[in-house]
């Protein structure tokens, strides 16, 4: 697949707004899981080792949204080829928000806005207004960061996710080997 950097797409699930206490709720309780499973503090540095899918188990709206949320995939993507889906919480405070980085293992990436703050995702050549319910999918070579507009108390609450297809898989078999993969990655189906 050729993926034009500047192609990106913003969709807005209206029920994670509406909903948006039960939306946080679970997110700190995935919050919870994560630190009792992993002993960890940081979801976002652990972010190769477990999908957020399994820590938001017993939430029909995190259900229905992940369920949408393959949709859009499917539908930015433009295939019915195999691909993998690895997501991650993005839990940080108006001091933790992430540097420059990209996601050059992946094939596309994105994110979720649970709790946005008033903050904006940056890019090279563009931003995003981070409002809560959007989904941001584009492609996972662009350098992006997060800043904040004004400073805020709380947690700014996204969840942060990678696809990968079959080309991508034999990359990352070069680079890491066949056992030193990645194994939070489920099928999109």
């Amino acid at each position: 697949m050729n993926i034009d950097e500047q192609k990106y797409i913003v969709v807005n699930l209206p029920y994670i707004e509406e909903n948006k206490n039960h939306f946080i709720e679970y997110a700190n309780l995935a919050y919870k899981r994560f630190q009792f499973s992993y002993g960890k503090t940081s979801t976002t540095a652990f972010y190769r080792y477990y999908n957020s899918i399994s820590l938001l188990v017993g939430s029909k709206l995190y259900y229905k949204m992940f369920k949408d949320v393959f949709k859009i995939i499917r539908k930015y993507s433009k295939t019915k080829k195999p691909l993998w889906f690895q997501c991650w919480l993005n839990f940080h405070t108006d001091e933790e928000l992430l540097k420059w980085h990209n996601h050059s293992d992946a094939l596309f990436h994105g994110y979720i806005s649970i709790d946005s703050k008033d903050t904006e995702t940056v890019f090279e050549k563009y931003k995003i207004k981070n409002k809560t319910g959007n989904v941001y999918i584009g492609p996972s070579i662009n350098h992006h960061k997060v800043v904040s507009k004004n400073s805020f108390d709380g947690k700014r609450i996204t969840i942060a996710f990678d696809v990968i297809d079959e080309k991508t898989i034999d990359k990352l078999y070069k680079k890491y080997g066949e056992v030193d993969m990645n194994t939070s990655f489920l099928p999109i189906f």
